[in-house]
């Protein structure tokens, strides 16, 4: 007997140490692998938003110099050798796009801006050099002070005359807008972003949103401010001369930092992301904790569970048919259903993951999933959280919402989310249950329709109808910190070319007029043509400026419109100028509502047109 127990006992313990040797493995194997997987998380991660940042520089430099491009047109008959010619032609392109200055370099570096105002020479800088020899666009690869002492990046464009190059193009951009490119922040804000060029000059660095860090040498400034880890500084060197991209770890005065770089394919520039690592074991932690209970519970349940298996095949059978059916038809419509148990903090999914999640998990932390959808959603939608947010807080039975969504073809598509929440007796939210639903296709189709609908055929701006439906809105909706000013303008002599010269001509004299306000006009502002020859444009100002600067800008636009309007048309025979007249009404200054406005500029107009016509005025 006593043998038996002792058996029964040695047993036991054995069993004991097998059920701890595997929990203790376990445990070892999921500790490396929660590291290697959240680092390797961030660097998807950073690998992410640098390809974010990569798209929205991209893009922005590509509209800069598509702008640059168009003005450079105006220099196609122009004397790019006579310096009166260059000064006439350069002060057409005054109050363009988002530079703060435009200005024309012959080829000995003598520089004009849109002013007429001669500038400094810059035969001496690098990237007037290159444009010359080259014949390419070029960036500056330092940040310069303007007349302000404001810093400024500077894009230049060539003027060629045949097959050479014999003036520049030189567009000044502010510090800011390149800064406001390097807003997105990850990791809770704890990381920030530096933009260098490849031999470590810095252009940018987010760290310190009050405070600008440009033009100092990023490899000096890094050893200076780690411990003097000087292998990792030279493969960051070796690695950019040879345009790879890669991450390395430095420790320094701020704890142990990650540093992953990659090309910008821009200029030779480089994106380099930091994250401090204190991030990455903060969410180790956050994830192994409750792991590691979740095991040592199965350890002890495992016998029963056991048990419970056979009992459990013959349902699981069955509800895996089902589920089986379920997923066909929600993949086939590209549809998923979820769970957010609120108190849990997790959200469980069933159906097609691959469009919303890119993969087939079903399981995932609600900070997973918020980062991502914070990730995903278009900048203009993310109003959808706080939506969605007070659904919850109110307990409303039925939620439905429609957003664009960044999946994972990186195309954006309109989804459709619906929900209901589920409360416990207490009345306290339990559950959020819902569906999300590509319905991409349909609202393109009815977006199509709307356009379709709201758009003048001949220019492609907005009709009558949409300006005066949209103006209304923006008054009710968004004018409160604006200051607006309602343009209403009129053709000179339109009636005469198209009774002339035919309405072949009077049609492109209506694009061409359509093609100028909108480039004269920012795409925030509304800009339509009410039909014939008249046009009507809302420009939309920040309500924080002062009457001086809101006067100034106005007129300068006004007399930009008259500037470029101003064109001649002719047939074989007869040559006909067409100028445009102007009348202007101020929100809220002279009315808020639309048709006062309309009424006061229509008969600022009227002035206008019994003045002498090609002018403009403000209504008083």
């Amino acid at each position: 007997m006593k043998q038996f127990k002792a058996f029964r006992g040695f047993i036991l313990g054995f069993f004991l140490f097998i059920i701890v040797a595997l929990i203790s493995t376990a445990l070892i194997v999921f500790h490396s692998s929660v590291v290697n997987r959240i680092q390797k998380i961030t660097t998807q991660n950073i690998g992410e938003v640098q390809e974010l940042y990569k798209q929205s520089v991209q893009a922005k430099f590509n509209d800069l110099f598509d702008m640059l491009e168009a003005q450079s047109r105006y220099f196609n008959d122009t004397d790019t050798s006579n310096p009166d010619s260059l000064k006439r032609t350069i002060t057409r392109t005054k109050g363009i796009g988002e530079f703060k200055t435009i200005s024309i370099a012959n080829k000995d570096g003598a520089c004009t801006d849109y002013t007429g105002q001669s500038l400094p020479n810059v035969f001496n800088k690098d990237y007037f050099k290159d444009t010359i020899l080259s014949a390419q666009k070029q960036i500056s690869n330092k940040i310069e002070l303007d007349e302000n002492l404001e810093p400024i990046l500077t894009l230049s464009y060539p003027i060629e005359n045949g097959n050479k190059t014999d003036a520049v193009l030189l567009g000044t951009l502010s510090y800011n807008v390149l800064k406001n490119l390097f807003n997105v922040s990850i990791f809770d804000g704890q990381s920030y972003s530096y933009l260098i060029t490849r031999d470590g000059n810095i252009i940018l660095c987010n760290s310190n949103k009050k405070k600008n860090l440009y033009n100092v040498n990023f490899y000096t400034y890094i050893q200076n401010n780690t411990q003097k880890q000087k292998n990792q500084i030279q493969k960051i060197k070796t690695d950019i001369i040879k345009n790879n991209k890669s991450y390395v770890f430095f420790n320094g005065a701020e704890g142990t930092r990650m540093l992953a770089y990659e090309p910008l394919n821009i200029n030779d520039w480089y994106i380099v992301s930091v994250v401090p690592f204190s991030y990455i074991k903060a969410q180790r932690s956050a994830i192994e904790t409750p792991v590691f209970v979740i095991l040592f519970i199965i350890a002890i349940t495992i016998l029963i569970f056991i048990l419970a298996v056979y009992v459990l095949y013959k349902t699981n059978y069955t509800i895996e048919k089902d589920n089986e059916r379920l997923i066909i038809a929600n993949t086939q419509t590209q549809s998923l259903i979820f769970e957010y148990d609120i108190a849990k903090g997790t959200v469980d999914f069933s159906g097609d993951l691959k469009f919303i999640l890119g993969g087939e998990r079903k399981n995932f932390t609600i900070q997973y999933v918020r980062a991502e959808y914070y990730k995903r959603i278009h900048p203009d939608d993310i109003s959808f959280f706080e939506h969605l947010k007070d659904s919850l807080v109110q307990h409303l039975e039925d939620f439905s919402s429609e957003f664009r969504y960044k999946n994972y073809n990186e195309e954006y598509i309109w989804v459709r989310m619906t929900g209901t929440t589920v409360c416990k007796p207490n009345g306290e939210v339990e559950k959020f249950i819902g569906s999300i639903i590509n319905v991409n296709a349909q609202v393109m189709h009815e977006q199509e329709l709307k356009s379709m609908a709201e758009r003048d055929k001949l220019t492609t701006l907005l009709n009558k109808s949409a300006m005066e439906y949209h103006a209304k809105k923006f008054f009710q909706q968004e004018a409160e910190n604006n200051v607006c000013a309602l343009f209403v303008i009129d053709l000179d002599n339109f009636k005469l070319v198209n009774d002339t010269l035919g309405h072949l001509i009077g049609d492109q004299a209506i694009k061409d007029a359509a093609n100028k306000l909108s480039l004269i006009f920012s795409e925030k502002d509304l800009i339509s043509r009410f039909g014939g020859d008249e046009f009507c444009v809302l420009l939309r100002l920040n309500g924080a400026l002062n009457k001086e600067t809101v006067d100034r800008i106005i007129k300068e636009k006004a007399q930009t419109v008259c500037t470029m309007i101003n064109e001649y048309y002719s047939d074989e025979k007869n040559t006909i100028q067409v100028t445009s007249s102007i009348g202007i009404a101020l929100y809220p200054e002279q009315s808020t509502t639309y048709e006062e406005l309309f009424r006061k500029a229509d008969e600022a107009l009227y002035q206008v047109k019994q003045n002498g016509k090609n002018h403009f005025k403000i209504y008083n």
